[in-house]
């Protein structure tokens, strides 16, 4: 497969639906990786990791991430952790005292809390660090807590207190490691991007879902408030990261779906405060790309109006996305990276599967440009290395 262009340069070309010397395959190792095959995740940080994937011939970032929310100089934090009798897991506790009154969060301290669960939020260190006590915008919120931090619409002057940009020498660190991990990026001519903003993941990070699914009906003035504080926080982070000088911004809305929105919902709250933010990165010049693994194919009226320039980890295995209905309805404006589940399918594929459906993948979604082949959600633990060189050689075969 020849190559004449830089992965950067292919990225871009691809996103602007412009010629390219050929289809990209995009790579990201999830930081489980590095225990579940040292032998072959063996980096140390980011760059080690993209030095070796672009060795592999395929397209990989450099990444910035987005500064986690600085708490009001008046809050005070205490924590705790109790073994309540009779039950399996111990409690793990956090209070946020603000100048309007308490925030308390409790969740489970299952097994996997410390084992699995990494953050990968390292720009200049380690690759990722596991996760320690209650966070506010995790993950493992929603299936762990006993206690959701926001309760309803008295706590929202509370929030407020704990979603403040950095300052001083918390953004000084930042932006030092933020233009570092830039020169990088040169270096090594890929793409620098941002991560993450997630103004709609938030609601489930920390609130009962379910109260707040009936909220969108019924107090629809509290979610819009609830967002809002999330937004104009993070919007103050993306103006940082922008003026630092990103390629693209991913926003991270795995919960943006019909499940928890509908469609009707999804555009009355979400996709005004998703375009607010593509509007600001197309100012910079940066692109948004929207991490979403399911639902788009339902919202695909919604996002064709959208100014998002790309979706990231479209998965037609899990998540059911119709691909060719998303080329022939996105295709000629958008750009989707994905086509790939690697969990389900890859992992249990055999060789001439791999090579067959890379092949037709390709021959559907590639004509026109506005197509990254990337593994969804990740290559993550579990998957055999061996299954990656096979769709790494089909690729090449046929890209």
């Amino acid at each position: 497969m020849e190559t004449t262009m830089t992965s950067r340069e292919r990225i871009l070309a691809t996103c602007a639906h412009e010629p390219t010397d050929h289809v990209p395959l995009h790579l990201e190792v999830h930081p489980s990786y590095c225990l579940y095959d040292p032998a072959v995740a063996w980096w140390n940080n980011q760059f080690e990791r993209t030095d070796d994937l672009l060795a592999l011939g395929a397209d990989a970032m450099v990444e910035v991430w987005l500064p986690d929310p600085s708490y009001h100089p008046d809050v005070e934090v205490r924590t705790w952790r109790e073994e309540p009798p009779n039950q399996k897991y111990a409690l793990l506790g956090k209070e946020y005292r603000t100048p309007a009154g308490p925030l308390r969060q409790v969740i489970r301290e299952t097994d996997d809390l410390y084992d699995w669960h990494k953050i990968n939020r390292n720009t200049r260190g380690p690759i990722a660090d596991m996760i320690d006590g209650v966070g506010l915008l995790e993950d493992v919120n929603p299936s762990r807590s006993v206690e959701f931090l926001i309760k309803g619409p008295q706590d929202l002057e509370k929030m407020r207190y704990l979603f403040q940009p950095i300052s001083g020498q918390d953004y000084a660190s930042w932006r030092e490691d933020a233009l570092f991990a830039k020169k990088e990026a040169e270096k090594r001519q890929v793409v620098f991007l941002a991560r993450r903003t997630y103004c709609g993941s938030a609601l489930l990070w920390l609130t009962d879902i379910q109260d707040s699914i009936i909220s969108l009906a019924l107090e629809p003035e509290y979610i819009r408030e609830f967002l809002r504080i999330i937004q104009d926080w993070q919007l103050r982070n993306l103006e940082m990261v922008l003026d630092v000088g990103v390629d693209m911004v991913t926003r991270f809305g795995y919960y943006d779906t019909p499940d928890f929105w509908g469609v009707k919902y999804f555009e009355q709250f979400l996709l005004p405060l998703l375009n607010e933010e593509a509007e600001l990165c197309h100012q910079a010049g940066a692109l948004l790309c929207q991490q979403q693994s399911e639902g788009i194919t339902q919202q695909v009226d919604a996002y064709g109006k959208s100014l998002v320039d790309v979706f990231r980890d479209v998965d037609p295995v899990q998540g059911n996305e119709d691909m060719a209905l998303l080329k022939q309805k996105l295709g000629k404006t958008k750009t989707l990276m994905g086509g790939l589940n690697i969990d389900i399918w890859l992992a249990n594929a055999e060789q001439h599967e791999v090579a067959s459906y890379i092949r037709d993948m390709l021959e559907l979604m590639a004509p026109g440009g506005g197509f990254i082949l990337h593994p969804v959600p990740g290559i993550y633990a579990g998957v055999p290395w061996e299954k990656i060189m096979l769709m790494i050689q089909a690729w090449k075969r046929y890209a």
